[in-house]
């Protein structure tokens, strides 16, 4: 009982870390100089049928983590996907500043 009652506490702290973005684009930005701190570079791609990194050079970003803006879904929630694209290209173009400036 005890190891169940441990592993229920892990699953939902697993949940709250790995949380969705809102893909609020206000939030991009907060998002991305977090990731800088705590040394979690990643890039997001977004895209249907071929999924690109959002306002950054392909060959950059493919030397780091993949993250997911919308990739390989269809929708018909337009606003939605626009809001993840404008989202990936705020925190994308963050990042990219970054890395770029350190190295």
């Amino acid at each position: 009982m005890k190891t169940l009652c441990i592993l229920v506490l892990a699953l939902v702290a697993g949940c709250g870390v790995a949380a969705e973005p809102t893909w609020n684009p206000a939030d991009a930005v907060k998002e991305a100089e977090q990731d800088i701190r705590t040394g979690h570079i990643k890039f997001y791609w977004a895209g249907s049928i071929a999924s690109f990194p959002v306002g950054v050079p392909f060959d950059v970003a493919k030397k780091y983590p993949q993250a997911n803006a919308g990739i390989g879904c269809v929708t018909n929630d337009i606003p939605l996907r626009e809001r993840q694209e404008e989202y990936a290209r705020r925190y994308n173009e963050k990042i990219y500043g970054y890395i770029t400036q350190k190295h």
